[in-house]
């Protein structure tokens, strides 16, 4: 099986939030770690939200954040919700 970009950027952000779950992740932060545009993260940030996957919270002293505890996520929902077909 082959994953687009976008996926494979969904399923390291995830893994990214779920080693500190309690603490609130900025996108920023996040691509320096794996080194990637900004602004694709940004996308597919907004699609983890819109999966209910991902919780954000805006303003100073927001980011990103896991919606639910990560044993309680289904990697094959990510996969559908991130890939077009």
């Amino acid at each position: 099986m082959r994953l687009t970009l976008h996926t494979d950027y969904a399923l390291r952000l995830l893994m990214y939030l779920a080693i500190e779950p309690d603490r609130l992740q900025t996108i920023e932060a996040v691509a320096a770690r794996y080194k990637i545009s900004r602004n694709h993260l940004m996308k597919v940030a907004q699609t983890l939200v819109q999966a209910g996957v991902v919780d954000s919270i805006r303003g100073r002293g927001g980011g990103l954040r896991l919606a639910r505890p990560a044993d309680a996520i289904n990697i094959g929902a990510v996969v559908r919700a991130t890939e077009d077909g």
